[in-house]
């Protein structure tokens, strides 16, 4: 929880789509390094204080500065970032990165991108569905009703696009990420199995810690990148 804390002094928005950019690499250890090759990113979260990214080439954490660039609510963007951290993917990997303003005004105007984009898309906004998407997910809404524990119906990017009433009465957020509306947590749960429950054909579940209380988490992917998962209590499992 401290670390959810600490995490959201940063005003942070979580993105209906990623934000493709390009990034080159602009130091080494505190070597400035000339290099004019780029690559892409995507751009997964953004924040006041950084971005989590998908990078599809191995970086070492700590030590690399990059040079990103991307396009935001209109504005172009140019900003110097320290890769702290990594995730391992498939086909590349996920960084959480800091960003290193040169001035006030890159962080005021960042600041201000991302208020415009945060009403923009209200939580009536955020799930942009057409009509066709919205009678599909409601098929499975009945579903979740029969789930007694809080379900919700996410995406492959985690983004809760429909509960059942447990987990309305619980506080669950439409258009945010599981981690977040759920565990209260700025990134994915450590114990998560949606990228295995995506290639399943049957239900997956693990042991798992929610806010404190032991419980079994349950992951059944359906189709169209959609899934359904809920946490259930579980008899016998201590509290961590």
């Amino acid at each position: 929880m401290e670390d959810f804390q600490e995490k959201r002094k940063f005003f942070r928005v979580d993105l209906i789509n990623d934000i493709p950019a390009t990034a080159k690499i602009s130091s080494i250890n505190n070597r400035k390094v000339e290099v004019e090759k780029t690559f892409p990113i995507a751009i997964l979260d953004l924040s006041t204080g950084g971005i989590y990214a998908f990078i599809p080439v191995d970086i070492p954490v700590n030590i690399v500065i990059i040079d990103i660039m991307f396009t935001f609510e209109n504005e172009e963007f140019s900003f110097n970032a320290l890769i702290i951290r990594k995730t391992p993917k498939d086909d590349g990997f996920e960084y959480g990165m800091k960003f290193l303003f040169h001035s006030q005004k890159d962080e005021s105007r960042i600041t201000r991108c991302l208020n415009q984009y945060k009403i923009k898309h209200t939580r009536f906004m955020k799930i942009q569905l057409d009509l066709r998407k919205q009678k599909y997910i409601g098929c499975f809404v009945k579903g979740l009703e029969l789930i007694e524990e809080p379900a919700y119906l996410i995406t492959s990017r985690r983004i809760v696009v429909a509960t059942n009433k447990a987990a309305q009465d619980s506080g669950v957020k439409l258009g945010e990420r599981c981690y977040s509306t759920v565990a209260k947590r700025h990134h994915a749960c450590p114990f998560c199995l949606l990228e295995d429950a995506k290639k399943a054909d049957h239900l997956l579940e693990t042991n798992a810690v929610i806010r404190e209380q032991s419980c079994k988490a349950r992951w059944l992917y359906l189709e169209d990148h959609y899934m359904i998962h809920y946490f259930t209590r579980k008899e016998g499992l201590k509290d961590e």
